[in-house]
């Protein structure tokens, strides 16, 4: 029985525009940070304000299809990497990158020609958009068109006039059809089809009849056509503008004996459509029972297509079947590549070479054009070189010469030659390489693994890139030559083979593979040692240019997965962190050349997040080691006082009241500093929180010497790296961070200045780790999930001219307050700041009042109430130390003028205001649960805020909570004191906000108000997935 669909039209279709049907292709320049256009025949680039343009990038998604553009000598492939497409020549070495997907790309299509390139991501706010080969700009984007639903599948027909997207909704399969050269922003047909989530394997149109597509499943095909809607007038057909979806599922007269769908092709001579099984079957479908050539089939047609046999062909699985110059080419789970006729009889297979898995076939786009030779020398002699041949008539270009006696011959009793023309194999874990049919080689074209990447290191002199992976490879990259020196798979040289036992039966020999994972490697400062640390918490080292063993057995200190590795400044004392909280130090011996364990130590209750070597040393000749953890404690060990594989503490400190610290790195002082009027010998660092701030830290105090609005995107700051550059004679300094996803440059001194830093998206999911190469300013990142390492060129004029746009003294500033300059905030600012003038000259004071530009700094904290900043003792304290020294003044100044009150205000306050979810979640600590949600008792209420934290006493906590539940002072005067019986008995979490708080409006985020205008993002960025953290007071 047919099931036949029909679809709902699009009403507001447009007309139809030719299109083109040119077929030259050439490639031209797109970097991630240019746009391309077209002037006179020759691309011509204009930069984005990017911090970063893409230069390359290594590895490739194995889970989207390798497409081969070869064609008119052209050697190119597209596939997708990350969140692009790219389109890499093999032969010239160069690739060209297509941006513009938030997301992981997951869908490539093109047509018939490889004019037009379709990249479609799937994640949320998708889009999709078509690519011109020849100028490799975006010719049409859609964005979100399945909606709020992600795209599964996207489809072009052969001639590019129609487009289908596919996406799976909550109760079917969703199909949107378009003519997408009309410029329409809705689809011209839809259909919805029902089957289950992730149920469609394949969906294509017909190569040679385009109002025809397919769709395959696991166990059934679907044909359907477009057509436009026909309505009957006056009783007379009439065909509209309008279109619509048909489609029906062919039915089979066999079960699953066969095995599940794999693979289709369309065979273009035939018109006869062949399905490919798990279990090495090919079914075939067609119009005629009898097998007949040149079929000439309609669109309307696509009723009569049937189920006719079955044929078992294989004994392993098909992966891919393909059908080109008249022949059938199938490939098998085992790496079998084998061509039949369009009766599917046995002509060749391949010989010459063997892989691991067939996953994809993609063949030239250009027919072969060739000429046979067949001299009486029966070889390439003298003659042979002067041998010319014609231009082919059909393709356009020179023919090939070929040799007769080096022509493979087919399977037939006759031996005739067979030639096909050459393809692009994708396999399961030997990379993408190009198959030269009549010499029978396969050249690698992308040497890439499909396990991610979960850490690298940069060389620090060398063009090296050393690389782990999820499967316990190591690998050593040529980041200039964008080639793959070597590997070394650690899970086979720790293979473990135990021999049979003399009484046993069957004499096996058992095998132990660990399953060992590369978690981090680390080159030191030299270049002359190379650290990797296994998720087993085993640590080796490595040669550092040749990655083989240096260590035969394995540094078995710790049993938690190595997530961090630091050397000293000498790169002769090395740290690692792990899982398990705890820091391992190892001591290299100049004399036997060897690492010798020191100690251990687990002083933090929580990750630790930073690790870090400091440039001056203990009395004991050593070099100073800290660490920085989510329990926001910073300790110091002492590595000289170790003895007995104990690691010494010399300080444990809380570094943080409220925020996490993210990141941390050595901070100098700056060099025009004049010694006499400032301290230039600060011991200092500088930390990234998750509270968007940075914080200069005095490790030898543990006082915050200054606090500075960092960038405020969706996630924090976890990523820091101090950058020096020397241009035009003059030396500058930059700040080299990366957020979740996004990696940016900020120009220094830190002031909080939005407009002086600079970011754009820099994976797709997260960023697991960047490595910059100063000397050539180069930045390296992975990110999750992915196997493909980003190359990218720093782009330091960006931060310049965005810098330059936001103008001087308090201009770029006014993007952080509400409304900025004109708005409410900002004047109640100034007002605020010549008010408290009059409170220090004294409020009934009769002698003149003298407006000054500045007020005294011991003002500060009752201003910032005023403004609704309500900082805690210790931020007072770190206020007041920054308002006076300004980091670096040996002599506290007393007073402090607009501009710089302004600077401290909004780089002191919270980043995005008070946020509802942080005060919830606070309350939750200490509160109970009912059915109507958190709730603590009145006498709970007193002593959390009398007995926890920065506590005030009784009679404060009295005072303040009559006046904020809105007793007046004659009130007060007939209450008794530390009667607190006007609060309720039981405290919800809504009286706490509306009642004592008096937030009038509550929101989900308040981050909205405080938009910051100045971090500008090159690329679309994701909203935040930020959690919910505990609030611990100190």
């Amino acid at each position: 029985m047919n099931h036949v669909s029909h679809s709902m039209p699009n009403m507001n279709a447009g007309h139809a525009t030719s299109m083109d049907s040119g077929d030259t292709r050439t490639t031209a320049n797109l970097s991630c940070s240019s746009s391309m256009k077209t002037s006179g025949g020759m691309p011509k680039l204009d930069y984005k304000l990017a911090p970063f343009n893409m230069r390359w990038i290594h590895g490739y998604n194995n889970k989207v299809e390798v497409i081969n553009l070869n064609s008119y000598g052209s050697t190119i492939v597209f596939y997708a990497a990350a969140n692009c497409g790219v389109l890499y020549n093999w032969t010239r070495h160069q690739m060209r990158i297509l941006q513009g997907h938030r997301h992981v790309v997951t869908a490539l299509a093109t047509d018939k020609k490889g004019r037009w390139l379709i990249t479609a991501d799937s994640g949320p706010e998708n889009i999709l958009i078509i690519w011109d080969s020849i100028d490799l700009f975006p010719q049409r984007t859609f964005f979100s068109p399945h909606g709020a639903n992600k795209i599964a599948k996207v489809a072009l027909s052969a001639d590019a006039k129609y487009l289908m997207t596919m996406a799976y909704t909550a109760e079917a399969v969703s199909l949107y059809w378009w003519i997408w050269s009309f410029g329409e922003a809705l689809p011209h047909a839809m259909l919805d089809i029902d089957l289950p989530r992730d149920s469609i394997l394949e969906m294509c149109f017909n190569p040679s009849l385009s109002d025809q597509f397919f769709i395959m499943t696991k166990l059934n095909i679907w044909i359907g056509i477009s057509r436009k809607i026909i309505i009957i007038e006056r009783g007379l057909p009439k065909e509209t503008d309008n279109f619509e979806l048909i489609i029906r599922m062919v039915p089979k007269d066999i079960g699953t004996e066969y095995g599940r769908f794999m693979c289709h092709t369309f065979v273009e001579t035939t018109s006869q459509i062949l399905v490919a099984t798990d279990r090495g079957a090919i079914l075939v479908y067609g119009y005629t029972i009898e097998y007949s050539e040149n079929v000439d089939i309609s669109p309307a047609d696509f009723e009569q297509l049937r189920y006719i046999k079955v044929l078992k062909l294989e004994k392993k699985r098909i992966n891919v079947i393909k059908s080109i110059d008249e022949v059938i080419i199938t490939g098998n789970n085992i790496g079998e590549i084998r061509f039949y006729d369009n009766q599917l009889k046995l002509l060749y297979w391949v010989h010459g070479f063997q892989v691991d898995s067939i996953r994809t076939l993609s063949f030239n786009i250009q027919p072969r054009s060739y000429k046979i030779f067949d001299p009486k020398c029966k070889k390439r002699c003298l003659c042979w070189e002067k041998v010319r041949t014609e231009i082919d008539k059909v393709t356009g270009v020179v023919q090939q010469k070929l040799l007769k006696m080096e022509i493979p011959t087919d399977a037939t009793t006759s031996g005739k030659p067979f030639l096909v023309r050459d393809f692009i194999i994708g396999t399961y874990n030997q990379g993408v390489g190009f198959v030269d049919f009549v010499a029978e080689k396969m050249q690698t074209i992308l040497d890439n693994k499909i396990s991610p990447i979960l850490c690298f290191t940069v060389h620090p002199e060398k063009s090296f890139i050393c690389l782990g992976y999820l499967d316990g490879i190591v690998e050593l990259y040529n980041y200039v030559q964008h080639k793959t020196i070597t590997r070394l798979s650690l899970r086979k040289h720790f293979t473990t083979i135990i021999p049979a036992k003399e009484d046993s039966i069957n004499n096996t020999v058992e095998i132990i593979t660990p399953k060992l994972s590369v978690t981090c490697v680390k080159y030191s400062p030299s270049g002359l040692h190379l650290a990797c640390g296994l998720n087993t918490g085993e640590l080796l080292f490595l040669d550092p240019t040749t990655i083989d063993l240096l260590t035969p057995k394995a540094f078995f200190d710790t049993s938690h997965c190595i997530r961090q590795i630091s050397y000293s400044v000498d790169s002769l004392t090395l740290a690692m962190a792990d899982t398990g909280k705890t820091v391992c130090v190892y001591k290299y011996n100049c004399n036997t050349f060897k690492w010798v364990f020191i100690g251990k130590h687990r002083a933090h209750y929580k990750d630790i997040t930073s690790l870090i070597f400091l440039p001056e040393k203990n009395p004991s000749g050593d070099y100073k080691l800290v660490s920085l953890g989510k329990d926001r404690i910073m300790v110091e060990y002492d590595i000289g006082a170790s003895t007995d594989e104990y690691l010494e503490i010399l300080s444990l400190d809380r570094m943080e009241q409220s925020a996490i610290p993210l990141a941390g790195i050595v901070w100098p002082s700056p060099k025009d500093l004049d010694p006499e009027q400032y301290r230039t010998n600060l011991p200092m660092i500088l930390v990234a929180n998750d509270e968007h701030k940075y914080k200069i830290v005095n490790y030898g105090t543990t006082m915050t010497l200054s606090t500075v609005l960092g960038p405020r995107y969706d996630t924090p700051v976890c990523k820091i790296r101090l950058v020096n550059r020397v241009e035009e004679g003059e030396e500058r300094q930059y700040l080299l961070f990366a957020t979740r996803d996004v990696i940016g440059l900020q120009k220094l001194p830190l002031d909080g200045n939005p407009w002086k830093h600079v970011g754009m998206l820099g994976h797709p999911i997260k960023i697991l780790s960047m490595c910059f190469r100063e000397d050539e300013g180069v930045l390296f990142t992975i990110g999750e999930k992915d196997s493909t390492m980003i190359q990218w060129a720093a782009n330091f004029r960006s931060v310049e001219s965005w810098t330059k746009t936001g103008g001087g003294d308090l201009d770029p500033y006014y993007c952080l307050i509400e409304d900025m300059r004109p708005g409410w905030l900002f004047q109640e600012i100034r007002d605020l700041f010549y008010y408290i003038q009059i409170l220090c000259q004294g409020t009934f004071s009769p002698a003149m009042r003298r407006v000054k530009d500045y007020i005294p700094i011991d003002s500060l904290p009752d201003l910032m109430r005023a403004l609704g900043f309500f900082p805690s003792d210790y931020e007072v304290e770190n206020l007041l130390v920054e308002a006076k020294h300004k980091v670096y003044l040996r002599t506290p100044v007393t007073e402090i003028d607009f501009e710089e009150f302004v600077k401290l205000y909004l780089n002191h306050r919270p980043a995005f205001g008070e946020n509802y979810k942080r005060i919830r979640t606070s309350f939750r600590i200490f509160a109970d649960m009912n059915e109507d949600g958190p709730y603590m008792l009145r006498d709970e209420f007193i002593d959390m805020l009398t007995l926890n934290g920065e506590h005030f006493s009784r009679e404060l906590t009295w005072y303040l909570l009559s006046i904020l539940c809105g007793h007046s002072f004659e009130d007060r005067a007939m209450m008794l004191d530390e009667d607190f019986s006007f609060l309720p008995q039981e405290i919800t979490f809504q009286d706490f906000v509306n009642e004592i708080i008096g937030m009038q409006e509550i929101t989900e985020n308040l981050s909205e108000t405080y938009s910051n205008v100045g971090s500008t993002v090159s690329l679309f960025l994701s909203e935040s997935s930020g959690s919910e953290e505990m609030i611990e007071n100190k």
